[in-house]
């Protein structure tokens, strides 16, 4: 008896490493529903659908109301994560005392148990710490280009008013084109202008940073658009450009960005080895390394996964070891904090940037105080204080992150099965549809992103245009598409909020749109096309 129950365990154990199939389920998710929310609005109501998103949204799927939604709400991964019951059960035994809560020490705690003993606090200055709280990770961005402008700014600093000789080509050119783009309201010349180079900066971190009159330079490694299947950290950086930029304009950057997992170039992955090798191009220069860490634990199971020598280690271990090269952080805790609401901007004991600007921790906590609270809940409840902690324990759980991640490779699938294009290997939180490539062989307009979204709003799902209105801009009468250039719809998966069948619902949506895309007409911009972060606040209408 015992050898038989040894054969069948050894065939259930080969059952769940087999690499999932479309259709097919080998290992179960490791949580069940504990609660559900049923829609308010039936699949059906094409027609009510179709009179708000043209009267009332404007085709603006930021503007589509979301309880008429009865289907993937994929617009974004940020808040929008089903919380856990221990989650719900830290909340209710939140303190909301205006200074110094308790969950304001669990949160020190375990952003050193998290991250790594090189956060905990310094200790130099008790007055002074070295976690900032906020109520999102937008207004974390907001508060570090806002104090590093003003410290730059107060330190003085001259720069050349021409751009070094030796910059490459390609780079000179893009940085040149970023130069003319920037609506600097101050009038700066480019002797005063500074350069924050990064992998890719995102939507909200590249207007934060344009709205500072700095620069924000996309540097992704080559490998980001190719269709290499095999290559999975398509998110790095491109060594040479960095290198090349820091030998010529050393003095226009005053810190490097990294952001894991890299969202403008699909979600995808950055390894241990190219943030080393940044790390090592960047002490050269003495010049701070950050990362944009919202999704610092799905990266983790990515090196995991597929860096030679990390699979055995544990992804805590990995995360350790990524946060060992990086002199800060800010995070979405909306997104690997598991929470609804909240952000954080962390600096490591000892780091280079306090070093290098030392007004800058103070000029921060200042800010802080202004504009969230005291510095010991920034903007969040205490409530929120411990569900971002219990948050923090589960999304370093490797059997969390496979469920995680294997479902967008299961989603991923299913949109491959029809031939729709997207970006390969899929990240960690995403599916990145490639607009482009969606019309290939077809004659279309500009933006054409913007119809798939609104056509996909009548069929009941919602997702997000990331191409060339959301990232490009509109000057001198004509428009600017991204460079390089980037043209994306993205289906962003909340975490634990949806199963298989709805993911695999909002795919056949796709495909009906993809079999008759010669049909799809463009848009008209009606409104917000030559705004700032206009693809919040447009407008459009569909061509007759």
């Amino acid at each position: 008896m015992s050898s038989t129950i040894d054969f069948f365990i050894s065939k259930f154990r080969e059952n769940i490493n087999r690499e999932d199939e479309p259709g097919r389920y080998f290992v179960p998710r490791p949580y069940r529903n504990a609660s559900v929310s049923f829609r308010n609005c039936s699949i059906g109501d094409f027609e009510k659908r179709r009179d708000i998103l043209v009267n009332e949204a404007g085709l603006n799927a930021f503007m589509f109301r979301a309880d008429m939604i009865p289907g993937c709400d994929l617009l974004s991964d940020s808040g929008t994560t089903t919380m856990t019951m221990k989650q719900w059960a830290q909340m209710l035994l939140g303190d909301e005392s205006y200074g110094s809560n308790e969950g304001y020490f669990e949160l020190k705690n375990k952003i050193t148990e998290t991250f790594g003993e090189d956060w905990q606090s310094d200790g130099e200055n008790k007055s002074v710490d070295n976690l900032f709280i906020f109520h999102q990770g937008r207004a974390a961005e907001n508060a570090m280009f806002t104090v590093l402008k003003r410290v730059l700014n107060g330190m003085g600093i001259k720069l050349e008013p021409k751009l070094g000789s030796g910059l490459l080509p390609m780079l000179k050119t893009r940085i040149e084109s970023k130069l003319s783009s920037i609506k600097n309201r101050s009038g700066d010349s480019l002797d005063s202008v500074f350069i924050i180079p990064s992998n890719s900066h995102f939507d909200t971190t590249q207007g934060n940073i344009v709205d500072k009159g700095m620069v924000p330079l996309d540097l992704p490694c080559p490998e980001h658009i190719d269709d290499n299947r095999d290559f999975h950290f398509r998110g790095n950086m491109d060594v040479a450009e960095i290198e090349n930029l820091l030998e010529n304009e050393a003095s226009r950057v005053p810190l490097v960005y990294i952001t894991i997992t890299n969202n403008t170039s699909g979600g995808q992955p950055v390894s241990i080895a190219n943030i080393k090798r940044v790390r090592e191009i960047t002490d050269r220069f003495n010049i701070p390394l950050f990362f944009d860490a919202c999704r610092f634990a799905e990266n983790a199971w990515f090196i995991k996964k597929y860096e030679k020598g990390y699979s055995d280690k544990s992804v805590s271990e990995i995360v350790h070891e990524m946060f060992r090269y990086v002199d800060g952080f800010h995070i979405s805790l909306k997104k690997d904090g598991l929470v609804n609401m909240g952000g954080a901007l962390v600096l490591k004991k000892g780091s280079r940037v306090t070093e290098k600007y030392p007004g800058f921790k103070g000029s921060l906590t200042d800010y802080q105080i202004m504009a969230e609270g005291h510095p010991t809940y920034g903007g969040l409840a205490g409530r929120d204080l411990k569900g971002v902690v219990e948050g923090l324990s589960v999304v370093v759980r490797q059997d969390y992150l496979d469920a995680r991640i294997g479902q967008i490779k299961k989603f991923a699938a299913g949109l491959k099965r029809y031939d729709i294009p997207i970006i390969e290997p899929a990240g960690g939180h995403a599916v990145y549809i490639n607009i482009d490539k969606f019309f290939d062989g077809v004659e279309t307009d500009d933006f054409m992103g913007v119809s798939i979204t609104a056509l996909l709003l009548i069929a009941g799902h919602r997702a997000c245009e990331l191409g060339t209105y959301a990232f490009g801009h509109y000057a001198g009468g004509k428009e600017i598409p991204p460079d390089p250039r980037v043209n994306y719809l993205r289906a962003a998966v909340p975490r634990l909020a949806y199963e298989d069948a709805d993911l695999l619902s909002f795919v056949e949506a796709v495909k009906i749109l993809f079999d008759h895309r010669d049909r799809i007409p463009g848009v008209n911009v009606e409104y917000g096309r030559e705004l700032s972060m206009r693809h919040f606040k447009s407008r459009f209408s569909f061509k007759q």
